[in-house]
């Protein structure tokens, strides 16, 4: 049984969410806190799989209640987060403070969590068994195998011209890591990351602020630039073309595909028909998006480093990539940056 603690200020909130994560028979919400003061005291009491905090709360904020915890006994956490502009600054904090992900409160209070409780309880269930099995083999003193590759070992050509990675579920944390030492050398790089639009243009913003390399939220028509990553935009599918000798971005439907949009897929597939010299990246993310996309690169001959299971939050996106053949190096996300870097032949 999956033991979780929940912490908002919304009693409605705190039973709906409760209803949904019990309905499932396989967790169970050990305490309800209204507060971070609260929730700190309810975890060292219980020591649950799982805390959710909502962002903003009295006594004492979400954000600041995961840092304590991150510090003092971490755990994994899930952030309950609005789609303001505000909403999702703070979440874009959390989620490089350790938060594993982060779910949307519904509007109003008819909302519509109930419309995405699969999502919820799919996310709990997959992050808290990634942490079990971590911990059970930190335990037993087998860690998770991570493969030691050296970087003389992998292929460096000059020629690259599109990088293109795709990341979900943990994937700021991990893009972050990858991102923020690369140089202004770097190929121009397009990047999916599952989500809101909101979010997106923040996540953009911030890692502008951190990273060597210009991280823009792409805008349709953008040309790509060496040592510029663009993010897609939330709620659209991003695509790459070329017209005359640029690649530029289009930003086309907002259907899903593969379950997200924008999808890494879409991405994918569409630096595949490029047919240009390309490095695919597949980082920490649930489900299979970005598999197909990736054998399609692999066709065309693009070299593809995928996030290793050590080091993902959810080996889900890197492992079906990686089992269809479409991976051509798993890495822990420590050594993603400089391969990428060696493989393309930058200096830092």
């Amino acid at each position: 049984m999956i033991q979780v603690v929940i912490a908002d200020d919304s009693a409605f909130l705190r039973q709906v969410l409760t209803d949904i994560l019990q309905k499932t028979g396989k967790i169970k919400v050990v305490a309800a806190a209204t507060n971070g003061k609260e929730a700190l005291e309810l975890i060292a009491k219980h020591k649950p799989d799982l805390a959710i905090f909502d962002v903003e709360m009295p006594v004492m904020s979400g954000l600041e209640a995961l840092r304590k915890v991150m510090k003092d006994s971490p755990l994994p956490v899930l952030m309950f987060s609005s789609l303001t502009g505000e909403g999702a600054a703070v979440t874009i904090k959390a989620l490089e403070y350790g938060a594993a992900d982060f779910l949307l409160k519904p509007s109003s209070l008819s909302g519509n969590l109930s419309s995405v409780a699969d999502e919820i309880v799919e996310k709990v269930q997959m992050i808290v068994m990634r942490s079990r099995l971590a911990r059970l083999s930190k335990n037993k003193g087998t860690p998770v195998v991570k493969k030691s590759v050296s970087l003389k070992d992998l292929p460096a050509r000059k020629g690259f011209q599109i990088i293109a990675m795709g990341s979900s579920t943990g994937g700021v944390q991990a893009a972050l890591e990858v991102l923020k030492n690369l140089p202004e050398t770097i190929p121009p790089m397009v990047w999916v990351q599952h989500m809101p639009a909101t979010f997106t243009a923040k996540l953009a913003e911030r890692f502008d602020s951190i990273c060597k390399i210009n991280v823009r939220e792409a805008k349709d028509g953008d040309v790509l630039e060496q040592g510029t990553c663009l993010l897609g935009p939330g709620g659209v599918q991003m695509r790459v073309k070329q017209e005359g000798s640029k690649f530029v971005v289009r930003l086309g439907e907002k259907d899903k595909v593969t379950g997200f949009c924008p999808s890494c897929d879409v991405l994918f597939e569409s630096v595949a028909l490029l047919g240009k010299e390309s490095v695919g990246i597949i980082l920490t993310g649930m489900g299979h998006d970005g598999k197909e996309g990736l054998i399609k690169m692999k066709k065309i001959n693009a070299y593809v480093l995928g996030q290793d299971e050590a080091t993902s939050v959810v080996y889900g996106m890197p492992r079906a990539a990686f089992e269809a053949g479409a991976v051509d190096c798993q890495l822990g996300i420590e050594q993603i940056g400089q391969a990428l870097m060696h493989v393309c032949s930058t200096n830092r």
